[in-house]
């Protein structure tokens, strides 16, 4: 207790310091807002997506519009999501034949609400954000939506803790090119790994350290855990606490583009001895300012708590095509074919495409 004691009170100070560090008067006119948005709309098909649908169906991953504000030193940020359902208490998502339901926004706020933020930055050293955003826990999940490298978020998604409602404190580019994100949130419900806890009963926390070296070399490394994952079991017995480690590097030069990730999870949805882990290998080039090719390789690794184990691989094929080479993200088609390979028919982890599938994705960005 006494190092959660601790670490509130250090979230609370920087908090108090930021509200009180904040100028009274403000003109109107320093106040700058800019908004965005962007549309995915996809055709898929293949019986990876779906084993009683042959045909290819059309669909939507993202349909979003936000804004980003500041006001000085203070900002605020809030997108939206329209390819989400509003209010409910329960998210049930069928990624590739499996079904993740979740209580996705209990205590948090509607699934249509991506981010909600404001925060103050005092300098390159310390800023400090309060709302839901996302917790600093994973490579890949911490890009943005608009510029992925494949269509979907990989098998590694489902380990993240996802959005959160919480406060972070974070720092860039301190002695050069270190970073850090030390964040205390209400239980991670949006995560596929989190299926309980409730705020005042169960907390979650995340932190990360980085390294980049300019736009050539990033380096990162994090751990974050989400209290009572599983809610209470018969009895009034509390679930186990999910955590997880995840560790990335990325780098890219003269068109070419490399990355690895590694992540494992423990106590996934608060069952003892139900572990997943997940890591992957993938190599870009951009062989014209048109066209970029593009190959990932996934591994699952997924435990029950039986100690019955399955692996899964999954192998992403594919083509970027930047069909405005000066704004990359502005108009993009992606085409992506998907290999399985390994347990398919017995897979027990959370995610991952159990046979083969067509991907494909056009984006329209402002």
């Amino acid at each position: 207790m006494k190092k959660y004691f601790v670490f509130m009170s250090f979230m609370i100070m920087a908090v108090s310091i930021a509200l009180l560090s904040i100028p009274v008067k403000a003109s109107a006119a320093d106040l700058q807002v800019k908004w965005f948005g962007y549309s995915q709309i996809t055709v898929e098909g293949g019986n990876g997506v779906s084993e009683k649908y042959s045909d290819p169906q059309v669909g939507a991953d993202r349909v979003r519009i936000g804004y980003n504000a500041t006001l000085g030193n203070v900002f605020s940020k809030l997108q939206i999501d329209f390819n989400q359902a509003g209010v409910k208490s329960e998210e049930t998502t069928v990624i590739n034949k499996n079904v993740l339901t979740s209580a996705s926004n209990t205590n948090i706020l509607p699934n249509i609400i991506k981010d909600a933020d404001v925060g103050y930055k005092f300098n390159n050293t310390a800023s400090v954000k309060a709302g839901i955003f996302k917790t600093p826990v994973g490579m890949d999940f911490n890009f943005s939506g608009k510029k992925l490298d494949i269509t979907k978020r990989g098998m590694e998604k489902a380990l993240v803790l996802e959005r959160s409602l919480g406060v972070m404190v974070s720092g860039r580019k301190i002695a050069g090119g270190f970073g850090y994100d030390i964040g205390y949130f209400n239980p991670t419900t949006r995560s596929a790994a989190v299926s309980g806890g409730t705020p005042g009963d169960a907390k979650a926390y995340a932190v990360r350290g980085m390294y980049d070296m300019g736009k050539m070399f990033h380096l990162e490394a994090s751990y974050g855990k989400s209290e009572t994952a599983g809610g209470y079991l018969p009895g009034n017995v509390a679930s186990k606490d999910y955590s997880v480690l995840d560790v990335g590097a990325a780098y890219t030069i003269q068109g070419a583009t490399l990355k690895t990730e590694y992540i494992d999870g423990k106590n996934v949805e608060g069952v003892d001895g139900k572990d997943q882990s997940v890591w992957y290998l993938h190599a870009g080039y951009q062989f014209t300012p048109m066209y970029e090719g593009v190959v990932r390789y996934y591994k699952g690794k997924a435990d029950a708590s039986n100690g019955t184990s399955t692996s899964l691989g999954n192998t992403f094929i594919g083509l970027n095509i930047y069909l405005n080479p000066a704004k990359k993200y502005a108009s993009r088609i992606q085409l992506n074919y998907v290999l399985a390979s390994g347990d398919k028919d017995t897979w027990n982890g959370l995610s991952g495409y159990t046979d083969d599938a067509f991907l494909a994705q056009y984006q329209v960005a402002f």
